[in-house]
């Protein structure tokens, strides 16, 4: 079932991004699939999704393709997260966003300070340089940028993955790995 679920999280993931990218919003939402799945199969199924993700969307833009390694630490970290039952109620949804976000934050400042100069084409460009405006050095105005936006980010993605899993069946959570953890009881 997961190899199934596979190709619709990176096409959820794609429409996030570019829905996002057109709109030039502060956030992401370009890995609400790699949670989803993540969520559902574990850490190995979201990191996969989203390494294969990045990968097919570097074909068209090739700013995404450093970035897979942000999808690989959000997808796994999301898994283990989803595996010690810590996506299940308000405090822990929040809770996991954050720990996500931060997972995110240092692996994804590096990239976007040094190859990209801070600067990404996302409305969170924007944030960094008002930052840097204020004197900032440019890896602490692009960490203090994504630790916002991530956050964000990652509540919104993460809320929206978990009000879709719970609307889902238990005959089809029980398909999944982590499933069974999300079932009606």
């Amino acid at each position: 079932m997961s190899l199934l679920l596979m190709p619709v999280a990176i096409a959820i993931n794609t429409v996030g991004g570019q829905l996002a990218a057109v709109l030039k919003l502060p956030v992401y939402l370009d890995a609400i699939g790699t949670i989803l799945i993540a969520m559902l199969a574990g850490p190995w199924v979201g990191a996969l999704t989203g390494l294969l993700s990045n990968s097919i969307n570097a074909i068209f833009d090739p700013v995404f393709l450093p970035y897979a390694l942000v999808s690989i630490v959000i997808g796994f970290v999301t898994g283990v997260l989803s595996k010690k039952r810590m996506i299940k109620g308000v405090f822990k949804v929040i809770v996991s966003s954050v720990i996500i976000a931060i997972a995110a934050t240092i692996v994804a400042a590096p990239i976007t300070a040094y190859m990209f100069g801070g600067v990404t084409g996302s409305g969170s460009t924007l944030i960094t340089g008002v930052f840097l405006a204020a004197g900032q050095d440019l890896l602490r105005a692009v960490v203090t940028t994504q630790l916002i936006t991530d956050t964000l980010d990652k509540l919104i993605s993460v809320v929206m993955c978990y009000f879709i899993i719970k609307s889902m069946s238990t005959r089809y959570l029980t398909k999944f790995k982590l499933g069974p953890i999300y079932s009606k009881e």
